[in-house]
């Protein structure tokens, strides 16, 4: 990527001193297995109504956060303070529960590397990051300021942490080398931290503000690539998996794709209603494809090249929650046909693909 150097570096950032060694947590060593999830069968053959082909439940109360891997093999659900559940898709119970050491905090940001191999998981003060093969605990961190956002990159090697006070954090796990980037405090009021992300390798953050204001950094020098505005205030920013795109979206449901690492526009989503916010997406370039997931159980598939809405879905509704609503935590395109998603209604479903409506670059 090209690098656009800051006038004053100093202002932006500062490298602290290396982080304390990972706390380990020690885990329960009988940990309750709970039987809450029913898989079944719903359809079969090819409907791309809002019957999902399958629905796992995760949890029968409100979920607080959910996140699944880039496939959907895995999802992480948290439902208040530890434990975290483990799903592996098309199991009928947890993989793992993970505790977060003594905290009571509700757990309320989780992360999956985009490889799939590590997670974190995060109350408003603490970090804890896992592995997914074995479900062990790498670490645990406290923090010193109030966390907003989260990502992780392959492998658990770093992780990028937005705060409410305009900050973002980078830490390499592996040589406890920290960053601490300030460029958002700079562009004026409204400069919390509203979403991050975090290219594969590490070396590259996105991340968005409270007064619009997106920024395309490295995370070896936090010299700044590119960066675009929003009218309104930042509730999304993804990457996708190539570093050659972005997604951002704002509270009022405008959502554009740009190029990196220049930040050109490429397109605008053609949206055609008012009234959502997008609260996750997975980006499919090689296939011209974007995923997403917003409030009111909206999930949608998207073309990148002019933002033509493809297919449209209604997630499922937990009957006894009120209000009778849902919020798509996540998405994950499963395969060329598949689609999978989670929701605040403790649902994991997947959604078959109508590829007629589909063009490719």
């Amino acid at each position: 990527m090209e690098n656009e150097m800051l006038i004053n570096p100093d202002l932006y950032y500062r490298f602290t001193l290396p982080m304390r060694k990972p706390k380990l947590i020690k885990m329960p060593s009988n940990l309750p297995m709970v039987t809450l999830c029913v898989i079944f069968l719903l359809i079969s053959g090819c409907d791309t109504g809002d019957t999902p082909v399958t629905q796992s439940r995760y949890a029968e109360g409100t979920v607080l956060a959910a996140q699944t891997s880039a496939d959907g093999r895995f999802t992480l659900v948290a439902t208040g303070p530890s434990p975290v559940q483990v799903w592996q898709r098309g199991k009928d119970e947890p993989l793992y529960h993970w505790y977060q050491g003594e905290t009571t905090d509700d757990i309320l940001l989780l992360a999956i590397s985009p490889d799939g191999h590590s997670a974190a998981t995060a109350s408003i003060d603490t970090v804890a990051v896992w592995s997914l093969q074995s479900g062990r605990n790498a670490g645990f961190y406290q923090l010193n300021n109030s966390l907003r956002a989260l990502a992780l990159a392959n492998n658990g090697h770093s992780l990028l942490l937005g705060y409410h006070n305009g900050e973002v954090e980078y830490v390499d796990l592996q040589s406890g080398r920290r960053l601490l980037f300030m460029g958002h405090r700079l562009g004026g009021e409204n400069s919390r931290i509203n979403s991050v992300d975090l290219s594969a390798n590490g070396r590259y953050a996105l991340s968005a503000s409270q007064n619009g204001q997106v920024l395309l950094w490295q995370t070896t020098d936090a010299a700044i690539l590119s960066r675009w505005q929003h009218e309104n205030s930042i509730s999304l920013v993804r990457l996708d998996s190539s570093g050659r795109l972005a997604f951002s979206a704002d509270a009022q449901g405008q959502g554009q794709l740009h190029r990196l690492p220049s930040g050109a526009l490429l397109s605008s989503l053609q949206v055609p209603y008012r009234g959502q916010t997008f609260i996750s997406a997975r980006l499919d370039s090689s296939n011209n494809r974007l995923l997403t997931g917003s409030t009111s159980r909206r999930l949608e598939l998207w073309q990148l090249d002019d933002g033509k809405q493809l297919q449209q879905w209604s997630v499922g509704l937990h009957t006894k929650l009120r209000p009778a609503s849902a919020m798509v935590y996540d998405v994950a395109f499963i395969d060329q046909q598949h689609i999978y998603s989670v929701s605040s209604a403790g649902f994991g479903e997947t959604w078959t693909i109508d590829s007629r409506e589909q063009h490719h670059e």
